[in-house]
């Protein structure tokens, strides 16, 4: 019972770390992808040696874009760095672990997807956000290889192309997988929640009948 229920945990806990994994990819990707189109807008403007009321836009929604991202970096890496620190005490403690030592570690567990709850929920959403965006780019690259194969393109630049549009799947697939395995283990984690917080209500109101 004590194996596999420290099997278990071991899961959930890797499930979240690659979570937070996705999102600091995927942060990282569009924090580039916005301070590119600001810089490339303000450029434009450079060389036009004018104001350029569209690309101001662009600039503006650019450096929105990659100043959001980076919230949400730090936002994924404090996740990760409670993910890693769970890990690490699991690792420590995975020879010696009791049924006792194993609830001590659950309820650590438990009070930390509790404080960062809202954080994760957001996580799996933008987790699935990235797979859908990655599996666009993906379809766009072999739709582009199958176009340059039928033009002639020279085979170092369609294996290239190949390589990127398995990349792009393979992200794509892990983003869609990791929340929707998690999502399991939330789910789990959310009910235990519940029934404590029940407990403590009932506790709460036993203590109050008991002092009337």
């Amino acid at each position: 019972m004590v194996i596999e229920t420290m099997a278990k945990s071991q899961r959930e806990l890797s499930s979240l770390w690659g979570l937070a994994i996705m999102n600091m990819i995927f942060g990282g990707l569009a924090m580039a992808f916005g301070v590119s189109i600001g810089v490339q807008n303000i450029f434009s403007m450079v060389e036009a040696q004018s104001i350029l009321f569209p690309q101001i836009a662009y600039v503006v929604l650019g450096l929105l874009a990659a100043a959001v991202s980076i919230r949400w970096l730090v936002s994924s890496a404090e996740v990760l760095d409670g993910a890693d620190e769970l890990r690490d005490e699991y690792s420590k403690k995975k020879e010696g672990l009791d049924e006792e030592g194993l609830a001590g570690l659950i309820a650590k567990m438990m009070a930390y997807y509790r404080e960062n709850k809202p954080t994760i929920k957001t996580m799996m959403l933008i987790s699935r956000i990235a797979g859908g965006c990655f599996l666009i780019s993906g379809t766009f690259s072999l739709a582009l290889a199958i176009t340059n194969v039928m033009t002639g393109i020279p085979q170092w630049d369609m294996l290239t192309q190949v390589l990127g549009t398995a990349l792009s799947y393979a992200i794509a697939a892990a983003c869609f997988a990791i929340p929707h395995f998690f999502g399991k283990y939330s789910k789990i984690w959310d009910y235990r929640l519940e029934e404590t917080a029940k407990a403590e209500k009932e506790f709460k109101a036993q203590i109050g009948e008991a002092s009337e």
